[in-house]
């Protein structure tokens, strides 16, 4: 089959893509042919997920490749964002620079681990270190920031319990990137992986109740400390950063399964159903980083 990827890539691409996918998920058809010709510029909450869709596939034995790309100036970003290298398709950069963007973003980066490596840990400081004219940034929104892209990272373990799916590490590894856009105040990041997904992780770790839906897990895994019962790790899940998404006033996207949960602010709340089985969960921050929600507060009173 051919994916045609045509204007942005973000987030509300994913289950589109996710759905044209289904004859080579469900074994129909074994080459996906990916024509980028007229792919715009990506963010990470629609770069990172494609990555993880074209790796699933391949990890499924379809076989897929590249035979459009983007112009010069969009190919160059996604070069540099490592997206050819990390889905095995052929790059056409012979040599990528740093760009004018240089410090304000970290690329598409494998997850071995459930924690943030020493050197990823370095550029995410970095990326709010030089903030232009009439942007500010406090110490408690800087470290809140690394403490929340921390969280999620860790929150990768739940995905790969092997005591839960002994099969689940022949799966790709999940995916992380971030990018911080200068004018509007804001940087996203945004972790995808293709693991046991919320509803199962919750069910398996927790001996629950199966849940009657995916919505329903994403909203139980929102509702409590969700430290892991059957290992190690000091991660409290995604309930805390739930609750500092709204302080913040910035965007939490979570996806998996066949369901949506976008948490904007304090205010606003949308919840979708029925859409493309995901069997993994994407989690997208967009956070403001003018804004001092203090994370390290909320995390000690969920500790309690």
């Amino acid at each position: 089959m051919r994916l045609a990827v045509t204007g942005t890539v973000n987030a509300a691409i994913f289950d589109s893509y996710l759905l044209q996918c289904q004859p080579c998920i469900q074994g129909t058809d074994g080459e996906l042919v990916l024509d980028l010709s007229s792919a715009d510029w990506g963010y990470p909450s629609g770069l990172v997920p494609l990555a993880s869709l074209m790796r699933a596939l391949s990890g499924q034995g379809v076989t897929v490749r590249v035979d459009s790309y983007p112009d010069k100036s969009v190919c160059s970003y996604y070069c540099r964002m490592g997206f050819f290298n990390l889905i095995g398709a052929n790059s056409p950069c012979r040599q990528v620079r740093g760009g004018t963007g240089e410090g304000r973003f970290i690329e598409i980066t494998e997850l071995r681990h459930p924690q943030i490596e020493a050197e990823k840990r370095t550029k995410l400081v970095g990326l709010l270190r030089r903030l232009p004219e009439g942007v500010n940034a406090t110490g408690v929104s800087r470290s809140s920031f690394i403490d929340a892209c921390g969280e999620l990272v860790s929150n990768t373990r739940h995905a790969y319990e092997a005591r839960i799916d002994n099969t689940i590490g022949t799966r790709p590894p999940a995916l992380l990137q971030a990018q911080f856009y200068p004018k509007r105040g804001l940087v996203e990041f945004c972790v995808s992986d293709c693991g046991l997904g919320i509803k199962r992780s919750m069910e398996g770790e927790h001996g629950a109740q199966p849940f009657t839906s995916h919505l329903d897990a994403i909203d139980a895994a929102l509702a409590f400390r969700n430290k892991n019962p059957m290992g190690g790790g000091e991660g409290i899940g995604l309930s805390a950063l739930h609750s500092y998404i709204k302080k913040n006033g910035g965007t939490l996207r979570i996806r998996s399964g066949d369901a949506l949960k976008v948490q904007q602010g304090d205010r606003r709340t949308t919840s979708t159903q029925q859409l493309p089985g995901w069997d993994g969960t994407i989690v997208t921050l967009e956070i403001r980083v003018e804004k001092a929600a203090d994370l390290s507060r909320i995390v000690k009173r969920l500790a309690k």
